[in-house]
C-alpha cells in the first residue's frame, strides 16, 4: 500500500443511483442486497464514490458505481469511472518480472544488482525474489515522514527515490524478517525498464495492458488527459476536501497506476488462463513467503495470501492519496470483487470486497472474529488514554522505547492526530486480544470513532514502554 502513514496510522485510511452495466449469474436476492450494501456505504459518506464489480469464472456478473466521482461537477460514478489503484501496481510489476524469468533475462534467487549494479553496496545480498515478496531489509522510502512534507509534491526518476534511502542502513539481514517496502517495488520497474530498454509504462502496455486490450487502464501521468477520471477526496471533520497533491512520479512501479473495475475484470480473466503467464509462474505469485527461521508470512509476489472457511484467497489493496482500492479473488470458487473509492478515508475497500463476497457466496463469508475477555481492564484504560493523547496532540514521548522513538517522529504524530481528528471522537473501545512475542506484549483492540472502526494495537516491552503503536482497517 502506498501510504504517507506508516508504523503510526496505516489508515488505509455519496446521489445514488446505480447504473448496472451486466447482471449475470448472480441471483435476485443477492443483487438486491448487495446494490443495498454499497447505496447504505455511500448514505454514510463512507466514499463520495464507488464502483464494484462481481467477476464469476472471469466473466463479468455485475458492474457498476455509485456516488459522485466528481463532486464539485455532480459527476455520477459508473464501472467506467477511472481511479488511482495505489498498490494493486504491484502485482502488474510483480508479473512483468515473472515474464522475464521466463524468458530467461533474469532468475529471481540472483542478486538484483546483477542487474541493477550502481546502487548500494549494502544491499549486495538482496535477491529480486526478496524485493518481491519485502524482505529485503530496505528501507522502505515511504516510511521517510520529511517526504510528504514537500519531496513528494515535486517530480522525481526512480533513480531519485533510490537516492533517498541509499544511505539508511538495512532495517534487518534479507530474508530474516518481512517488512512491507515501497522501495522494492522502485527497483523492480528500474530492473524491467533496464532489460527491456524502455520505459516502465511501455512495458505495462506492451506485456500486458494492450494484450488483454485494457484500453483504460494507465501509468499515471500528470499531463494526460483522461476520459471519465475519478477526482480523489480526503475526509475531514467538517466534510470532504480534496487529497493533498502526490506528484504521481514517486509511487512509479510500487503505485502509479489508475483503471477501471472492468478492466480490471479483464486482468481478473486472465489469471485464470496462460495469456499473461504459465500457470506455474501464477501459483509461484501466490505462495506464501517463507523466512530464514521458517516463518510462514502470507504475502506472494505482489499479492497477500489467506483462506476463508479453507478456501484460498489472494488480494491486494491499494492506498494512495484520495484513493483506496482492493482486488479480491476465491480462484478455487471462481469469484473476484474489485472495488475501487475515490478517498483514502473512512472507506475500507478491503472490508466492502469481503462483505461483497459473502453475499454472492455464504462459504465465502468471513467468520466474526470474537475477542478474548480482556484480563486486565486497567490496561484497556490505559491504552485508551495513551490513544486520546494522540487525538488530542498531547502523547508523551517519554513513554516510548528508544528503538520505537526513532521511528514514531513528531511529524508522524501530527499527522496522525490530523487524520484521526477527522473521524470524531472516541464511541467506544474494545478489547479483542493480547499476545506476547520475544518479550513485546500487545493488546489488540477495535475502536469505534463517528464514521468509522479501526483496529488499535499497542505493544509494550519488559519495562512497559511503547514498543509500537499502529492504527488500522
Amino acid at each position: 500500500m502506498f501510504s504517507r502513514f506508516t508504523k503510526v496510522a496505516s489508515l488505509i485510511l455519496i446521489s445514488s443511483v446505480a447504473t448496472s452495466l451486466a447482471i449475470a449469474q448472480v441471483n435476485e436476492a443477492g443483487f438486491k442486497k448487495l446494490d443495498a450494501y454499497f447505496k447504505d456505504q455511500i448514505d454514510k459518506k463512507k466514499s463520495p464514490a464507488i464502483s464494484i464489480a462481481i467477476v464469476e469464472k472471469g466473466h463479468i456478473a455485475y458492474a457498476t458505481g455509485y456516488g459522485k466521482a466528481d463532486i464539485e461537477n455532480d459527476v455520477d460514478a459508473n464501472a467506467s469511472t477511472v481511479y488511482r489503484i495505489g498498490s494493486i501496481t504491484k502485482q502488474f510489476t510483480a508479473t512483468m518480472i515473472m515474464q522475464l524469468v521466463n524468458e530467461g533475462k533474469i532468475k529471481i534467487e540472483d542478486p538484483f544488482q546483477t542487474v541493477l549494479p550502481d546502487t548500494p553496496r549494502a544491499w549486495s545480498k538482496v535477491t529480486i525474489k526478496q524485493l518481491l515478496n519485502h524482505t529485503s531489509g530496505i528501507k522502505s522510502y515511504t516510511e521517510l515522514s520529511e517526504l510528504f512534507e514537500g519531496d513528494a509534491m515535486k517530480p522525481t526518476k526512480p533513480e531519485g527515490i533510490i537516492k533517498k534511502v541509499a544511505e539508511i542502513p538495512l532495517d534487518f539481514e534479507p530474508g530474516t524478517k518481512w517488512n512491507y517496502n515501497n522501495t522494492g517495488y522502485e527497483l523492480l520497474g528500474m530492473i524491467i525498464e533496464k532489460l527491456d530498454k524502455r520505459t516502465f509504462s511501455e512495458s505495462l502496455k506492451a506485456r500486458i495492458t494492450g494484450p488483454l486490450k485494457m484500453d483504460h487502464t494507465y501509468f499515471v501521468s500528470e499531463k494526460k488527459l483522461v476520459p471519465h477520471r475519478a477526482n480523489g477526496y480526503s475526509w475531514t471533520k467538517d466534510g470532504y476536501e480534496h487529497a493533498q497533491y502526490l506528484n504521481m512520479d514517486w509511487p512509479y512501479a510500487a503505485g502509479s497506476m489508475e483503471s477501471t473495475v472492468l478492466d480490471l475484470a479483464k486482468w481478473d480473466e486472465a489469471l485464470y488462463g496462460e495469456k499473461i503467464l504459465p500457470k506455474a509462474s501464477l501459483q509461484r505469485m501466490w505462495e506464501v513467503t517463507k523466512l530464514a527461521d521458517g516463518t510462514e508470512k502470507k504475502y506472494g509476489f505482489g499479492w497477500g495470501i489467506g483462506t476463508v472457511n479453507g478456501s484460498p484467497i489472494v488480494e491486494h489493496g491499494g492506498g494512495i492519496h484520495g484513493f483506496t482500492t482492493q482486488i479480491r479473488r476465491a480462484p478455487s470458487a471462481g469469484i473476484t470483487v474489485i472495488v475501487l473509492t475515490n478517498t483514502d478515508g473512512p472507506s475500507n475497500p478491503g472490508v466492502l470486497a469481503s462483505e461483497a463476497m459473502g453475499m454472492m457466496d455464504s462459504s465465502l463469508k468471513e467468520p466474526v472474529k470474537k475477542g478474548e475477555q480482556d484480563s486486565s481492564p486497567e490496561s484497556t484504560q490505559k491504552d485508551r488514554v495513551i490513544l486520546q493523547s494522540v487525538l488530542d496532540g498531547k502523547f508523551d514521548r517519554a513513554s516510548l522505547s528508544p528503538d520505537f522513538a526513532k521511528v514514531l517522529t513528531d511529524e508522524l504524530l501530527t499527522q496522525a492526530k490530523t487524520q484521526l481528528g477527522a473521524l470524531g471522537p472516541i464511541k467506544a473501545l474494545t478489547f479483542q486480544r493480547e499476545k506476547t512475542t520475544d518479550g513485546i506484549k500487545s493488546r489488540i483492540y477495535r475502536v469505534k470513532f463517528d464514521v468509522v472502526e479501526l483496529t488499535y494495537a499497542i505493544a509494550t516491552d519488559s519495562k512497559g514502554l511503547i514498543a509500537g503503536l499502529e492504527i488500522h482497517q
